[in-house]
């Protein structure tokens, strides 16, 4: 992705193959990237490492708090979050939830990396990075 270089990327997904997959392929876009597990562990990063963009999965049911709260929890620290949200369910309520919190995207569960790449990039238009 063309003018990657530098640019922070957090993935937060409970499936650890989800991570390390999107982190392998936008690292060598790039992007700076740190993947974890859960989402406390993600707002702990995001305070430390402020990444440009941040994908969230909604629902992660190993973890002590969903991506819904994860989002509200990242958008505490910085209002202006370029936060994806991504998910398998398509719960309307959560849909809502993200989206009113500030979410700039919304991609379902299975994507191809070109709807991924999309995304990223009209975050990354969105928001200037």
């Amino acid at each position: 992705m063309e003018g990657a270089q530098g640019l922070k990327l957090l993935i937060v997904d409970d499936e650890p193959g989800i991570v390390d997959f999107i982190q392998k392929i936008y690292q060598r876009k790039g992007f700076t990237t740190f993947g974890v597990t859960d989402g406390i562990a993600a707002v702990d990063i995001y305070q430390k490492e402020k990444p440009e963009i941040t994908l969230i999965d909604v629902h992660m049911p190993f973890s002590p708090i969903d991506g819904v709260e994860t989002l509200k929890r990242i958008r505490d620290i910085n209002n202006n979050a370029a936060c994806i949200m991504v998910t398998r369910i398509t719960e309307k309520e959560k849909v809502d939830a993200s989206r009113s919190l500030g979410a700039c995207a919304y991609l379902l569960k299975p994507f191809e990396l070109e709807d991924l790449d999309k995304t990223i990039l009209e975050a990354r238009q969105k928001f200037g990075f």
